[in-house]
């Protein structure tokens, strides 16, 4: 994972040697502010391609076995390529009081609280090729408000009745069997509307159903209020707020508060393709969920998060990303949503336009996104506040979870549906909303696909029909 430009180092820790890995500045600045710091650790043998392709050329045929063997055979990977320097590292571990932590995906580590003497030990190790400093990446809803209870509706929510979710449930299919995992500020797992359906509470512990990377936090929490929200819309089971109430959920909390660490998203990654308990012990790859939706993103073609997302994809686990609020001006995307296996999530206002912060295509190399738009303007959700609170909020964050919403009725129904299948259902579903009179890259807004709103607006009924027509 590298988020910025690597920086050799002249002399600032240690006389250089031939071959020794680059550190980002940024790691030298703060080891000139503190003691310790955070690092990413990247290997010069890491390269994956090998042992992913080994997982394709395998046939298997549940859905368990793909997340167990992909597991495996990436875990082994990455033990083989970190195991001298991991060696080196837990030499000093308790006096120094370091924390390692294992990303098998990339094959990477994260060293949290590394001193100047282990940084100087990790740019002279011969296996590693650079460290990579911890950044942040702000969360931006574009407006939250407050609501007391008499302000709510009991009926469906606007962005659920828009999308026609409730004449799916009158089928029965309220997502039921379906687990989705947010990577968020976390989630108010008291809250009425998520009680019932969190993981944590149907098993009687948290173990598998939550992940906190920085402090690792035994009981779900959220301080910020974003990820209750989010899921809200998604699994929410009160007041009309959630698109597939019936669905199971987990979170892993890769925001602290107002913003999240790299590093934290970087293993919540890791940890969705594969849960733990709350303390990271004892991975349970079965218990990975079908979709995964992610109301973050910052910067544009920025490939930091492409591992993952492509692990993610090899075992159909469904990728949806915010597509950013950077709108309304063309090639505005966001990464990760502007990555080629990210399906990117834009946002559309009750009267069916595209909203003005929702951001717009093309990518920087010319690809059309987002491939999708959802209601994600003065959406009404959980709150943090209180287990009885609702707030307003608006922003693609709002939007990516009515797609995930969706994606978990489309699932009940096609519970085997690859990420391109489901996918297909969703844009085949997709509703053509009122032009605004744009173009982008010579494409209009009244042209479907186009840069704004690709496809167009989700439709519940559209997309779960299509899927069990099709598939």
């Amino acid at each position: 994972m590298k988020v910025q430009l690597l920086l050799g180092i002249t002399g600032l820790l240690s006389t250089a040697v031939v071959d020794s890995a680059t550190v980002e500045q940024q790691i030298l600045k703060n080891l000139e502010e503190t003691s310790s710091t955070n690092v990413l650790v990247t290997f010069k043998n890491s390269n994956s391609k090998a042992a992913l392709s080994r997982f394709d050329s395998l046939v298997l045929a549940s859905r368990d076995a793909r997340l167990n063997t992909m597991y495996a055979i990436l875990k082994d990977h990455a033990d083989t390529v970190q195991a001298d320097v991991i060696a080196m590292l837990e030499k000093s571990r308790s006096s120094k009081n370091t924390d390692i932590r294992q990303l098998w995906i990339s094959a990477e580590l994260i060293v949290r609280g590394a001193d100047k003497e282990t940084v100087e030990a990790l740019r002279n190790h011969p296996d590693v090729e650079s460290l990579v400093a911890e950044t942040f990446i702000p969360l931006e809803p574009i407006e939250v408000n407050q609501l007391s209870t008499d302000e709510i509706l009991p009926n469906a929510q606007w962005g659920v009745d828009k999308i026609r979710a409730e004449q799916v449930w009158e089928n029965g299919n309220k997502g039921g069997g379906i687990v989705v995992a947010n990577i968020d500020t976390g989630v108010r797992y008291t809250h009425t509307a998520l009680r019932s359906n969190f993981r944590g509470t149907i098993q009687g512990n948290n173990n598998y159903a939550w992940y906190a990377p920085t402090g690792k936090a035994a009981v779900p929490s959220d301080s910020q209020g974003h990820g209750t929200h989010t899921m809200g819309t998604i699994a929410g089971n009160a007041n009309g707020i959630g698109v597939a109430p019936g669905a199971t959920w987990i979170a892993c909390k890769g925001c602290a508060g107002s913003s999240c660490s790299t590093f934290d998203l970087t293993e919540c990654g890791n940890w969705v393709a594969c849960p733990t308990t709350t303390s990271g012990a004892s991975p349970d790859c079965g218990k990975a969920p079908h979709i995964v939706s992610n109301s973050w993103g910052g910067g544009q073609g920025n490939g930091w998060y492409d591992d993952i997302i492509a692990a993610w994809r090899r075992v159909n686990i469904i990728p949806l990303f915010s597509a950013g609020n950077s709108g309304p001006n063309c090639r505005t995307a966001n990464s990760p949503s502007d990555r080629t296996g990210a399906i990117a999530v834009g946002s559309t206002t009750n009267g069916d336009v595209v909203s003005s912060f929702s951001s717009v295509g093309p990518t920087v190399d010319g690809r059309m996104k987002p491939e999708i738009s959802a209601p994600g303007s003065s959406v009404v959700s959980a709150s943090s506040s209180s287990d009885t609170g609702y707030a307003t909020m608006s922003g693609t964050s709002m939007a990516c979870p009515h797609a995930a919403g969706l994606s978990a009725l489309i699932l009940n129904e096609k519970p085997n549906l690859t990420v391109d299948q489901l996918k297909d259902a969703l844009i085949t579903g997709a509703q053509h909303i009122i032009s605004s009179g744009k173009t982008c890259s010579g494409v209009k807004d009244s042209d479907y696909p186009n840069h704004h709103v690709g496809a167009g607006r989700i439709d519940a009924v559209a997309s779960t029909t299509y899927a069990i027509k099709k598939y």
